[in-house]
């Protein structure tokens, strides 16, 4: 119903812009967890435990 009510208003194009957008920033999600370095990793994974105070990757270190 949703494929019909699509085609009949013309605005399928939409659809299928949207969906390229979403794989291609899952993508560069997925790129960017695997190329991480280790001290970017170990400050996201601390991130939760962070009582609020700014630090920034050179003050970890």
């Amino acid at each position: 119903m949703m494929r019909e009510v699509m085609q009949n208003s013309g605005l399928e194009l939409f659809a299928e812009i949207g969906l390229i957008i979403f794989f291609v920033a899952f993508v560069a999600i997925i790129i960017r967890a695997f190329t991480m370095r280790q001290d970017e990793e170990a400050h996201a994974a601390n991130l939760p435990l962070d009582e609020g105070q700014p630090t920034t990757a050179s003050q970890e270190a």
